[in-house]
């Protein structure tokens, strides 16, 4: 039996980012390691939301003009969100600030304990700091999915 057809916990869930100068060229380097680089010390993950707006398929001279009438419209892969622990020195967190201030659009990848992954790709929009009196800091990045995002259930082989 498969592990990616089994309930799992998230512990154990990688969030990754597309090393640089790498190439997406087929399906197996979305699950293969070796052109990510892995963003440690993941706190909480929340993969963007896939949303279709609704289209309004609304005429005054329809027999059904009371009912709004709908069709779906445009989709958004919405905007994923990782908190981490905020370590300044780490060569992946000053990867993705130097992303911030180039603007850069990359594939972002998260590979779950039953070896299933979703991608998306887009750019890092947001970049803020959580600092508690008796927490460890943490950084919250916010990446906006800018393209189809692939998802485990259409990358499994």
């Amino acid at each position: 039996m498969s592990t990616e057809t089994v309930p799992t916990k998230g512990a154990g869930t990688y969030f990754s980012r597309l090393k640089e100068g790498s190439d997406i060229g087929s399906i197996s380097d979305f699950k293969e390691d070796t052109e990510w680089l892995t963003i440690g010390k993941v706190k909480d993950f929340q993969p963007g939301e896939l949303t279709i707006e609704d289209d309004e398929d609304d005429y005054l001279d329809s027999p059904t003009a009371d009912w709004s009438e709908t069709s779906p419209g445009q989709k958004s892969g919405g905007e994923t969100q990782i908190t981490i622990a905020w370590m300044p020195g780490d060569d992946t967190q000053k990867q993705l600030f130097r992303d911030v201030e180039a603007g850069t659009k990359t594939w972002y990848r998260a590979k779950y304990p039953n070896g299933g992954v979703d991608v998306w790709y887009g750019y890092i929009n947001s970049l803020g700091k959580t600092i508690a009196i008796k927490e460890k800091m943490q950084r919250t990045i916010k990446i906006k999915n800018c393209a189809m995002p692939k998802y485990a259930e259409t990358l499994i082989g």
